[in-house]
């Protein structure tokens, strides 16, 4: 097993003969944090310098994959710091994209906004059957900071992105049915899955999702001119609340 970083707790590495474990421990909504999207950096940095390319599976303590990014969190009314928040974002997506492993997310309860961003870039999504997924964020002008918009077509179908644009929460039949999770499951079949596939054949396949630099260039010139004043994180919350309370 891998000591926790000593910088913070919010991300737990497990390490097994066979598999990697990246637990969100930001309990109890595993808000996606400067400090959770650090520590998942950190994380999947050294599991890739390492060379061994066993499979991850990210998962989370608690009732909720994620509920989207803090909306606590005020600095990202700055430009500067939202930029490098989506920076950070996006080097974990080029991270994942670069693992020459499987990397799987496992869900249940709510995944939203960088929550949902998080599990697109994974290779593959297991979910619980009463799990929900969607990006309301997009209703209270909070950007995404994983996956740039545009690129968004390199994971799921355009037709599932404008779905996702309404703000509308998706049950897992629905997100099963638009390709945004896999299959359902527990944990012991996310975990399953990750180490059953052919490394090998899996390299191959995994090279055709990568999306051109220039989408994520543009995005961050965009970040850098976005009116973060437009960003409503106390109305955001509100509607997060309301979710909470009527699951």
């Amino acid at each position: 097993m891998q000591p926790d970083n000593v910088l913070s707790n919010k991300v737990i590495h497990e390490e097994n003969d066979v598999l990697h474990s990246l637990i969100i421990n930001n309990i109890p909504e595993n808000s996606m944090d400067m400090e959770v999207l650090q520590q998942l950096f950190i994380n999947l940095s050294a599991i890739t310098s390492d060379g061994n390319f066993k499979p991850v599976v990210i998962r989370s303590r608690g009732d909720n994959f994620s509920m989207g990014y803090d909306c606590s969190c005020h600095l990202v009314k700055d430009n500067d710091f939202l930029l490098s928040v989506v920076s950070l974002g996006t080097g974990i997506m080029q991270l994942i994209r670069n693992y020459e492993a499987p990397v799987v997310s496992y869900c249940k309860g709510f995944t939203l906004g960088a929550g949902l961003e998080l599990t697109l870039i994974s290779d593959y999504s297991v979910g619980e059957k009463n799990s929900k997924y969607g990006l309301p964020d997009i209703l209270f002008n909070f950007p995404s900071i994983i996956i740039p918009p545009e690129g968004m077509r390199h994971f799921i179908s355009g037709n599932t992105v404008k779905e996702l644009a309404t703000g509308r929460i998706l049950t897992f039949n629905e997100s099963l049915e638009h390709g945004i999770i896999f299959r359902d499951g527990n944990l012991q079949d996310a975990e399953n899955m990750a180490t059953s596939l052919n490394n090998t054949f899996f390299r191959r396949i995994k090279g055709s999702r990568f999306m051109k630099n220039e989408i994520i260039k543009a995005y961050a010139h965009h970040i850098e001119t976005i009116n973060t004043k437009t960003i409503r994180l106390k109305e955001l919350e509100s509607f997060r609340q309301k979710l909470r309370e009527t699951a």
